[in-house]
């Protein structure tokens, strides 16, 4: 009579063993998928917070101020560019910035997924000017061939250029 007692209990430890086992697994898949969508959802916030910065600038009409805030403001950001094209420069001019990048604006697309291609526009670049050459009004060229003032009481349009990612990678101002 003692074995079956002693073989009941080690039945009934085993049982509530597994039950308590089963319990945790149940509980750590429900919370895990809580914790998964809890964490995109905060991936999903801190790209919007990130990108919120240039909707001032998507497809709206700015100052020239508002340019030379721009390349004041975005100047030391990685990957990043601002092509600015104004009335006696269609061809646009590049803001300078710490990086020494300059993405040319995507003429084509990626075959199989249809994003934009960006690759470094060295060449094309020329030389970058900094918002002091921006704002000086005391050298014009006399052919404005490489005319890179700013009025700042003029209005421009801007657009971006987002890679895959959705990162933006250029802003366009166009007189």
């Amino acid at each position: 009579m003692e074995n079956i007692s002693t073989g009941l209990k080690w039945v009934i430890g085993i049982i509530v063993t597994i039950l308590i086992v089963a319990a945790g697994v149940s509980i750590y898949l429900v919370i895990n998928n809580y914790f998964i969508r809890a964490q995109e959802q905060t991936l999903a916030q801190t790209q919007m917070i990130n990108q919120a910065e240039f909707n001032s600038y998507d497809n709206k009409k700015v100052s020239g101020q508002d340019v030379i805030n721009a390349a004041m403001k975005f100047k030391g950001r990685p990957q990043f560019s601002i092509l600015i094209k104004t009335g006696v420069n269609p061809t646009g001019f590049y803001a300078e910035n710490t990086y020494k990048t300059y993405y040319a604006l995507p003429s084509k697309t990626d075959e199989e997924t249809g994003e934009p291609y960006f690759h470094f526009d060295k060449d094309s670049a020329g030389t970058p000017y900094s918002v002091s050459e921006m704002l000086n009004q005391s050298e014009n060229e006399s052919d404005n061939t490489k005319n890179c003032n700013i009025n700042t009481l003029s209005l421009f349009t801007a657009k971006l250029y987002r890679d895959k990612n959705g990162e933006v990678r250029v802003i366009e101002f166009t007189q």
